[in-house]
Protein backbone atom coordinates (compact mmCIF):
# COMPACT_ATOMS: atom_id res chain seq x y z
CA UNK A 1 0.00 0.00 0.00
CA UNK A 2 1.27 3.47 -1.27
CA UNK A 3 2.69 6.26 1.66
CA UNK A 4 0.35 9.13 2.24
CA UNK A 5 2.20 11.98 1.07
CA UNK A 6 0.99 13.88 3.67
CA UNK A 7 2.49 11.44 6.31
CA UNK A 8 6.20 11.90 5.34
CA UNK A 9 5.73 15.22 7.11
CA UNK A 10 6.11 13.45 9.83
CA UNK A 11 9.75 12.67 8.89
CA UNK A 12 10.83 16.02 7.84
CA UNK A 13 11.46 17.81 11.47
CA UNK A 14 12.18 20.95 9.40
CA UNK A 15 8.60 20.89 8.09
CA UNK A 16 7.17 21.25 11.78
CA UNK A 17 9.01 24.49 11.77
CA UNK A 18 9.26 25.96 8.50
CA UNK A 19 6.36 26.74 5.49
CA UNK A 20 9.16 25.07 3.30
CA UNK A 21 8.96 26.02 -0.45
CA UNK A 22 12.48 26.14 -2.28
CA UNK A 23 12.06 22.19 -3.83
CA UNK A 24 14.05 23.73 -6.96
CA UNK A 25 16.57 25.25 -4.73
CA UNK A 26 17.33 22.33 -2.12
CA UNK A 27 14.80 20.03 0.02
CA UNK A 28 14.93 19.57 3.25
CA UNK A 29 16.39 16.22 4.96
CA UNK A 30 14.06 13.47 6.27
CA UNK A 31 14.97 11.04 8.89
CA UNK A 32 15.16 8.70 6.67
CA UNK A 33 17.93 9.96 4.92
CA UNK A 34 19.78 11.04 8.27
CA UNK A 35 19.23 7.57 9.41
CA UNK A 36 20.56 5.87 6.77
CA UNK A 37 23.97 8.12 6.76
CA UNK A 38 24.29 7.19 10.62
CA UNK A 39 23.88 3.40 10.30
CA UNK A 40 27.11 3.82 7.67
CA UNK A 41 29.07 5.05 10.14
CA UNK A 42 28.00 3.42 12.61
CA UNK A 43 28.87 0.16 10.73
CA UNK A 44 32.30 1.64 9.17
CA UNK A 45 32.97 2.61 13.61
CA UNK A 46 32.49 -0.09 14.73
CA UNK A 47 32.73 -3.42 12.34
CA UNK A 48 35.16 -3.61 9.00
CA UNK A 49 33.49 -2.98 5.64
CA UNK A 50 32.00 -6.38 4.51
CA UNK A 51 34.09 -7.21 0.56
CA UNK A 52 32.26 -5.42 -2.00
CA UNK A 53 29.85 -3.77 0.03
CA UNK A 54 30.30 -0.51 -1.58
CA UNK A 55 29.86 -2.28 -4.77
CA UNK A 56 26.63 -3.52 -3.95
CA UNK A 57 25.46 -1.23 -2.25
CA UNK A 58 26.01 1.29 -5.52
CA UNK A 59 23.90 -1.57 -7.61
CA UNK A 60 21.27 -1.22 -5.41
CA UNK A 61 21.01 2.52 -5.59
CA UNK A 62 20.89 2.65 -9.33
CA UNK A 63 18.25 -0.40 -9.31
CA UNK A 64 16.34 2.33 -7.49
CA UNK A 65 17.02 5.41 -10.49
CA UNK A 66 16.01 2.95 -12.43
CA UNK A 67 12.81 2.46 -11.10
CA UNK A 68 12.43 5.91 -10.79
CA UNK A 69 13.07 6.56 -14.31
CA UNK A 70 11.59 3.64 -15.57
CA UNK A 71 14.89 2.35 -17.58
CA UNK A 72 17.57 -0.21 -17.36
CA UNK A 73 20.05 0.03 -14.66
CA UNK A 74 22.97 -1.02 -16.28
CA UNK A 75 22.21 2.36 -17.98
CA UNK A 76 22.33 4.21 -15.31
CA UNK A 77 25.47 6.19 -13.53
CA UNK A 78 25.77 7.44 -10.51
CA UNK A 79 27.79 10.93 -10.34
CA UNK A 80 28.77 13.76 -8.22
CA UNK A 81 25.71 16.51 -9.89
CA UNK A 82 23.73 17.68 -12.81
CA UNK A 83 26.56 19.22 -14.29
CA UNK A 84 28.96 15.86 -13.82
CA UNK A 85 26.27 13.93 -15.74
CA UNK A 86 25.89 16.43 -18.63
CA UNK A 87 30.07 16.86 -18.91
CA UNK A 88 30.23 13.19 -19.42
CA UNK A 89 28.27 13.16 -22.38
CA UNK A 90 29.95 16.84 -23.79
CA UNK A 91 33.48 15.50 -23.37
CA UNK A 92 33.29 11.74 -24.03
CA UNK A 93 31.62 12.36 -27.84
CA UNK A 94 33.86 12.94 -30.65
CA UNK A 95 33.51 16.26 -31.93
CA UNK A 96 34.63 17.58 -34.91
CA UNK A 97 35.36 21.18 -36.37
CA UNK A 98 32.37 22.77 -36.95
CA UNK A 99 30.19 20.75 -35.37
CA UNK A 100 27.13 22.41 -33.39
CA UNK A 101 24.66 22.39 -30.30
CA UNK A 102 21.23 23.61 -29.20
CA UNK A 103 20.26 24.79 -25.93
CA UNK A 104 18.46 27.79 -25.01
CA UNK A 105 18.73 31.43 -23.17
CA UNK A 106 17.52 31.06 -19.66
CA UNK A 107 19.13 27.44 -18.89
CA UNK A 108 20.39 26.52 -15.26
CA UNK A 109 24.63 26.89 -16.21
CA UNK A 110 24.60 22.80 -15.45
CA UNK A 111 23.57 22.74 -19.01
CA UNK A 112 25.31 25.55 -20.47
CA UNK A 113 28.83 25.34 -19.59
CA UNK A 114 29.59 22.14 -20.38
CA UNK A 115 28.72 22.60 -23.95
CA UNK A 116 30.30 25.52 -23.72
CA UNK A 117 33.64 24.59 -22.78
CA UNK A 118 33.56 22.25 -26.36
CA UNK A 119 34.15 25.78 -27.92
CA UNK A 120 38.15 24.69 -27.58
CA UNK A 121 37.44 21.74 -30.06
CA UNK A 122 35.48 24.01 -32.53
CA UNK A 123 31.85 23.42 -31.09
CA UNK A 124 29.49 26.42 -31.22
CA UNK A 125 26.55 26.29 -28.91
CA UNK A 126 23.37 28.21 -30.01
CA UNK A 127 20.64 29.06 -27.77
CA UNK A 128 17.16 29.85 -28.83
CA UNK A 129 15.84 33.20 -27.17
CA UNK A 130 12.05 31.71 -25.17
CA UNK A 131 8.92 33.53 -26.28
CA UNK A 132 6.44 34.73 -23.62
CA UNK A 133 8.84 32.33 -21.01
CA UNK A 134 8.58 29.53 -23.88
CA UNK A 135 11.30 27.29 -25.59
CA UNK A 136 9.29 25.84 -28.65
CA UNK A 137 10.15 23.12 -30.82
CA UNK A 138 9.98 25.20 -33.82
CA UNK A 139 12.29 27.33 -32.53
CA UNK A 140 14.64 24.57 -31.45
CA UNK A 141 14.89 23.39 -35.01
CA UNK A 142 14.97 26.77 -36.52
CA UNK A 143 19.29 26.40 -34.91
CA UNK A 144 19.15 23.19 -35.60
CA UNK A 145 21.57 22.28 -39.22
CA UNK A 146 23.78 19.30 -40.72
CA UNK A 147 26.47 20.06 -38.49
CA UNK A 148 24.15 20.09 -35.04
CA UNK A 149 24.91 16.94 -33.23
CA UNK A 150 22.92 17.62 -29.54
CA UNK A 151 19.81 19.22 -28.49
CA UNK A 152 20.32 20.36 -24.51
CA UNK A 153 17.44 21.39 -22.85
CA UNK A 154 16.35 20.93 -19.43
CA UNK A 155 12.72 19.11 -18.73
CA UNK A 156 11.52 22.13 -16.50
CA UNK A 157 13.04 25.14 -17.07
CA UNK A 158 14.75 26.56 -13.13
CA UNK A 159 13.55 30.12 -13.04
CA UNK A 160 9.92 29.65 -14.42
CA UNK A 161 9.03 26.61 -14.03
CA UNK A 162 7.89 26.11 -17.74
CA UNK A 163 7.85 22.27 -18.92
CA UNK A 164 9.52 21.58 -22.25
CA UNK A 165 7.72 19.39 -25.01
CA UNK A 166 10.23 16.53 -24.32
CA UNK A 167 7.81 13.89 -26.87
CA UNK A 168 7.90 16.46 -29.95
CA UNK A 169 11.42 17.53 -29.69
CA UNK A 170 12.66 14.34 -28.48
CA UNK A 171 10.96 12.64 -31.68
CA UNK A 172 12.24 15.29 -33.90
CA UNK A 173 15.68 14.64 -32.57
CA UNK A 174 15.25 10.49 -33.53
CA UNK A 175 13.95 11.21 -37.42
CA UNK A 176 16.85 13.85 -37.75
CA UNK A 177 19.69 11.39 -35.86
CA UNK A 178 20.52 14.29 -33.05
CA UNK A 179 21.28 13.60 -29.35
CA UNK A 180 19.05 14.61 -27.11
CA UNK A 181 20.28 15.48 -23.85
CA UNK A 182 17.92 16.52 -20.99
CA UNK A 183 18.89 18.21 -17.54
CA UNK A 184 16.17 16.71 -15.51
CA UNK A 185 17.07 18.11 -12.33
CA UNK A 186 13.81 20.26 -11.66
CA UNK A 187 11.62 17.23 -12.58
CA UNK A 188 12.81 13.85 -11.53
CA UNK A 189 11.01 13.39 -7.55
CA UNK A 190 8.67 15.80 -8.71
CA UNK A 191 7.10 15.08 -12.17
CA UNK A 192 7.04 11.49 -14.01
CA UNK A 193 10.27 11.13 -15.60
CA UNK A 194 9.89 7.84 -17.98
CA UNK A 195 13.13 7.47 -20.30
CA UNK A 196 11.07 3.84 -21.32
CA UNK A 197 8.50 6.30 -23.22
CA UNK A 198 10.20 9.72 -23.81
CA UNK A 199 12.47 9.73 -26.73
CA UNK A 200 15.84 11.25 -24.27
CA UNK A 201 19.52 9.72 -25.21
CA UNK A 202 20.46 10.93 -22.22
CA UNK A 203 19.63 12.61 -19.24
CA UNK A 204 21.23 13.54 -15.34
CA UNK A 205 19.95 15.18 -12.29
CA UNK A 206 21.45 15.91 -8.92
CA UNK A 207 19.82 14.48 -5.85
CA UNK A 208 19.50 17.80 -3.62
CA UNK A 209 16.45 19.33 -4.90
CA UNK A 210 13.66 17.60 -5.47
CA UNK A 211 14.83 13.81 -5.13
CA UNK A 212 15.06 15.28 -1.28
CA UNK A 213 18.69 13.64 -0.97
CA UNK A 214 21.75 15.38 0.06
CA UNK A 215 23.84 17.78 -2.65
CA UNK A 216 27.15 15.77 -4.08
CA UNK A 217 25.69 13.08 -5.65
CA UNK A 218 23.39 12.78 -8.56
CA UNK A 219 22.90 10.46 -11.33
CA UNK A 220 22.92 10.09 -15.37
CA UNK A 221 20.99 8.07 -17.71
CA UNK A 222 22.22 7.12 -21.58
CA UNK A 223 20.51 5.07 -23.79
CA UNK A 224 22.74 1.77 -24.67
CA UNK A 225 23.39 2.18 -28.36
CA UNK A 226 25.13 5.35 -26.92
CA UNK A 227 27.80 3.98 -24.66
CA UNK A 228 29.81 2.43 -27.04
CA UNK A 229 30.32 5.62 -28.27
CA UNK A 230 31.25 7.84 -25.66
CA UNK A 231 34.95 8.03 -23.98
CA UNK A 232 34.74 8.78 -20.17
CA UNK A 233 37.14 11.73 -20.01
CA UNK A 234 38.09 9.83 -16.13
CA UNK A 235 38.93 6.16 -16.12
CA UNK A 236 39.76 4.55 -12.98
CA UNK A 237 40.04 0.80 -11.68
CA UNK A 238 36.10 1.49 -11.29
CA UNK A 239 35.51 1.92 -14.86
CA UNK A 240 37.23 -1.11 -16.49
CA UNK A 241 35.52 -4.99 -16.17
CA UNK A 242 38.02 -6.29 -14.62
CA UNK A 243 37.62 -3.54 -11.73
CA UNK A 244 38.70 -6.29 -9.28
CA UNK A 245 41.82 -7.51 -10.93
CA UNK A 246 44.29 -5.53 -9.54
CA UNK A 247 47.44 -6.74 -10.93
CA UNK A 248 46.28 -7.69 -14.82
CA UNK A 249 46.24 -4.47 -15.91
CA UNK A 250 43.35 -4.66 -19.26
CA UNK A 251 41.82 -1.32 -20.57
CA UNK A 252 38.71 -2.65 -21.46
CA UNK A 253 35.53 -0.56 -20.35
CA UNK A 254 32.39 -1.87 -18.71
CA UNK A 255 29.72 -2.61 -21.27
CA UNK A 256 27.19 -0.83 -18.42
CA UNK A 257 27.07 2.67 -17.61
CA UNK A 258 29.26 2.00 -14.55
CA UNK A 259 32.38 2.96 -17.35
CA UNK A 260 31.67 6.49 -16.08
CA UNK A 261 32.37 5.62 -12.06
CA UNK A 262 35.83 5.73 -12.46
CA UNK A 263 36.18 5.10 -8.08
CA UNK A 264 34.00 4.08 -5.86
CA UNK A 265 31.05 6.70 -5.15
CA UNK A 266 31.16 8.28 -1.94
CA UNK A 267 29.10 5.68 0.39
CA UNK A 268 27.34 8.03 2.62
CA UNK A 269 25.92 9.95 -0.22
CA UNK A 270 24.97 6.55 -2.25
CA UNK A 271 22.85 5.50 0.99
CA UNK A 272 21.45 9.18 1.47
CA UNK A 273 20.50 8.83 -1.98
CA UNK A 274 19.04 5.27 -1.73
CA UNK A 275 17.16 6.23 1.01
CA UNK A 276 15.50 9.25 -0.26
CA UNK A 277 14.46 7.00 -3.73
CA UNK A 278 12.98 4.58 -1.48
CA UNK A 279 10.93 6.98 0.47
CA UNK A 280 9.55 9.04 -2.96
CA UNK A 281 8.44 5.56 -4.26
CA UNK A 282 7.12 4.33 -1.53
CA UNK A 283 4.50 7.22 -2.05
CA UNK A 284 4.24 6.62 -5.47
CA UNK A 285 5.54 9.02 -8.66
CA UNK A 286 1.69 9.52 -9.72
CA UNK A 287 0.73 10.37 -6.58
CA UNK A 288 3.66 13.41 -6.08
CA UNK A 289 3.42 14.63 -9.68
CA UNK A 290 -0.43 14.71 -9.47
CA UNK A 291 0.06 16.64 -5.56
CA UNK A 292 2.57 19.02 -6.98
CA UNK A 293 0.85 20.31 -9.80
CA UNK A 294 -2.16 20.70 -7.39
CA UNK A 295 -0.17 22.51 -4.99
CA UNK A 296 1.23 24.96 -7.81
CA UNK A 297 -1.75 25.71 -9.37
CA UNK A 298 -3.22 26.39 -6.09
CA UNK A 299 -0.55 29.25 -5.22
CA UNK A 300 -0.22 30.63 -9.03
CA UNK A 301 -4.12 31.40 -9.24
CA UNK A 302 -3.82 32.39 -5.38
CA UNK A 303 -0.61 35.01 -6.44
CA UNK A 304 -2.47 35.99 -9.70
CA UNK A 305 -5.71 36.79 -7.30
CA UNK A 306 -4.34 39.04 -4.99
CA UNK A 307 -2.58 41.34 -7.77
CA UNK A 308 0.72 39.61 -8.07
CA UNK A 309 2.68 39.57 -12.26
CA UNK A 310 3.32 35.58 -12.46
CA UNK A 311 6.85 34.97 -14.47
CA UNK A 312 5.65 34.17 -18.28
CA UNK A 313 4.39 31.80 -19.52
CA UNK A 314 0.92 32.15 -17.92
CA UNK A 315 -1.66 31.39 -17.66
CA UNK A 316 -0.17 27.34 -18.59
CA UNK A 317 -1.69 24.26 -19.33
CA UNK A 318 -0.91 21.34 -17.43
CA UNK A 319 1.73 19.76 -19.65
CA UNK A 320 3.50 22.89 -19.70
CA UNK A 321 3.20 23.12 -15.60
CA UNK A 322 5.88 21.86 -12.82
CA UNK A 323 6.29 22.86 -9.08
CA UNK A 324 8.12 25.82 -9.95
CA UNK A 325 5.90 29.38 -9.36
CA UNK A 326 8.14 32.47 -9.90
CA UNK A 327 6.14 35.55 -9.48
CA UNK A 328 7.03 39.86 -9.29
CA UNK A 329 5.13 42.60 -6.76
CA UNK A 330 4.03 45.48 -9.22
CA UNK A 331 6.13 47.98 -7.84
CA UNK A 332 8.13 46.04 -5.62
CA UNK A 333 11.55 44.51 -5.06
CA UNK A 334 11.67 40.81 -4.67
CA UNK A 335 13.87 41.23 -1.95
CA UNK A 336 11.35 42.89 -0.32
CA UNK A 337 9.19 39.75 -0.69
CA UNK A 338 11.38 37.39 0.44
CA UNK A 339 12.36 39.39 3.48
CA UNK A 340 8.40 39.58 4.56
CA UNK A 341 8.45 35.65 3.79
CA UNK A 342 11.42 34.28 5.49
CA UNK A 343 10.07 36.58 8.44
CA UNK A 344 7.34 33.88 8.40
CA UNK A 345 9.67 31.37 8.73
CA UNK A 346 8.38 30.62 4.59
CA UNK A 347 11.55 28.93 2.33
CA UNK A 348 12.09 30.46 -0.48
CA UNK A 349 14.21 32.23 -3.08
CA UNK A 350 14.92 34.80 -5.73
CA UNK A 351 16.32 35.25 -9.22
CA UNK A 352 17.18 38.24 -10.62
CA UNK A 353 13.66 40.53 -10.03
CA UNK A 354 11.58 37.82 -9.57
CA UNK A 355 10.56 35.45 -6.08
CA UNK A 356 10.41 31.68 -6.95
CA UNK A 357 8.63 29.23 -4.67
CA UNK A 358 8.34 25.38 -5.20
CA UNK A 359 6.13 23.23 -3.11
CA UNK A 360 6.59 19.58 -3.08
CA UNK A 361 4.24 16.83 -2.41
CA UNK A 362 4.19 16.74 1.10
CA UNK A 363 3.69 20.65 1.79
CA UNK A 364 -0.14 21.04 2.47
CA UNK A 365 -3.29 23.39 1.08
CA UNK A 366 -3.32 25.65 4.40
CA UNK A 367 0.95 26.11 3.66
CA UNK A 368 -0.06 27.71 0.66
CA UNK A 369 -3.27 29.48 2.42
CA UNK A 370 -0.16 31.01 4.42
CA UNK A 371 1.96 31.77 2.11
CA UNK A 372 -1.02 33.95 0.42
CA UNK A 373 -2.30 35.14 3.55
CA UNK A 374 1.28 36.69 4.50
CA UNK A 375 1.96 38.02 0.77
CA UNK A 376 -1.79 39.83 0.56
CA UNK A 377 -1.27 42.60 2.77
CA UNK A 378 1.77 43.91 0.43
CA UNK A 379 -0.50 43.81 -2.52
CA UNK A 380 -2.93 46.18 -0.68
CA UNK A 381 -0.10 48.40 0.19
CA UNK A 382 0.98 49.23 -3.37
Amino acid sequence: MAMDPLEVRNLIPLAGRYIHMNHAGVSPMSLRVAASIEQVVGAAVNRPYPAGWAHDEADRVRGLVAQLINGPSDSIALTRSTAHGISLLAQGLDWKQGDNVVGARGEYPANVYPWMAQAAKGVELRQVQPQGGRILPEQVFALVDARTRVVALSHVEFWNGFRVDIEAIGAECRRREILFAVDVMQSAGALRVDVGRMPIDFCAAGAGKWLMGPPGIGFCYCVPDLLERLQPPIVGVCSVVGYDRYFEYDLTLAPTARRFEESVISILDTAALGAALELLLEVGLDAIEARVLSLSARLAEGLAGRGYELVEPWPRARAESSGIVSFRKPGGRAREVLRDLEAAHVVARTHQDFVRLSPHFYNTEEEIDRVLEVLAPEVAAT
